[in-house]
């Protein structure tokens, strides 16, 4: 058979030979080898510290927030709209979506204020997010045009490290 490969040097196969693809030598870590179980035991520890972390990073998804209110606001009689809170502890807003018509817009969340303006589609969706309000953060909407308009929240009640 011809070396299709020139700069790697290759030996040439006999007829009926084998060629060991494997290492021939069985490879050695003798630090390990001379106290296992110490490294089973950091291995151990590490695992134990990485699940220790697991019960804050679940979300369970089981308490839906949709906080909805549509509303016509007209500059003389209301220009607001205030959403309340669904759950008793806090919750993780994941979607923000806003109809209504054409024009600007004042958002609060909580310590955030957002001032956006509504395009000529008539709806701004804010997404993908992850805002935590507490049961007593304001969620209002600010409208400078008078119209139908609709301010919705979704997303789950905050019961991270709460498993029972």
């Amino acid at each position: 058979m011809k070396n299709d490969y020139p700069h790697i040097p290759r030996p040439a196969i006999q007829p009926g030979g084998q060629e060991h693809l494997r290492q021939p030598t069985k490879p050695e870590v003798p630090d390990i080898e001379q106290a296992p179980l110490k490294y089973i035991a950091l291995a151990l520890v590490h695992l134990k510290n990485v699940f220790a972390r697991l019960p804050v990073m679940i979300e369970d998804n089981s308490h839906p927030v949709d906080e909805y209110q549509p509303q016509t606001l007209s500059p003389e009689t209301e220009s607001t709209i205030t959403l309340q809170a669904q759950w008793e502890s806090s919750e993780i807003i994941r979607a923000v979506l806003i109809t209504g018509p054409t024009g600007n817009i004042t958002v609060q969340l909580g310590d955030r204020l957002w001032t956006l303006t509504i395009p000529a589609s008539g709806f701004i969706l804010i997404s993908p997010l992850w805002l935590l309000l507490s049961r007593s953060d304001v969620r209002i909407l600010t409208a400078s045009t008078p119209g139908q308009y609709s301010f919705e929240l979704m997303g789950h009640e905050d019961s991270r490290g709460n498993l029972v």
